[in-house]
């Protein structure tokens, strides 16, 4: 299961568009997070590092995107690929979705995407 903007779906159902800002222009970013048990390792890092990253890219950060909110989603999709209690990677993607050649062509257009993998060692 993937969740993309806080839905979960089959990983076969998810498909990324031609025209995201990310694929056809880098315009996006990525955190690669450790879950063990449950627990999401260095997490407060790893927030503070994606609201910089965001910020140099001139995202609009999202109101909801507290480290509460980011750590249940994550918790979320760990949850729905049985992966809770074990050991699991993580990539929390953010883009600006479609639209505009240069500059985006909204400033408030954010996306997310959680994937979570087993991840085979233990420490």
């Amino acid at each position: 299961m993937v969740n993309f903007n806080g839905t979960l779906q089959s990983q076969n159902d998810s498909r990324l568009a031609i025209e995201n800002r990310g694929y056809k222009y880098g315009d996006a970013l990525f955190e690669t997070l450790k879950v063990v048990n449950g627990k999401i390792f260095f997490l407060e890092d790893h927030y503070f590092r994606l609201m910089a990253s965001m910020r140099m890219l001139r995202m609009e950060i999202p109101m909801n995107f507290t480290m509460e909110f980011i750590e249940s989603e994550i918790l979320k999709t760990v949850e729905a690929n049985d992966l809770i209690k074990s050991t699991a990677r993580v990539r929390f993607n953010v883009d600006r979705g479609e639209g505009g050649k240069y500059l985006p062509s909204s400033d408030t257009n954010v996306n997310f995407s959680v994937k979570a993998e087993p991840h085979s060692s233990p420490l």
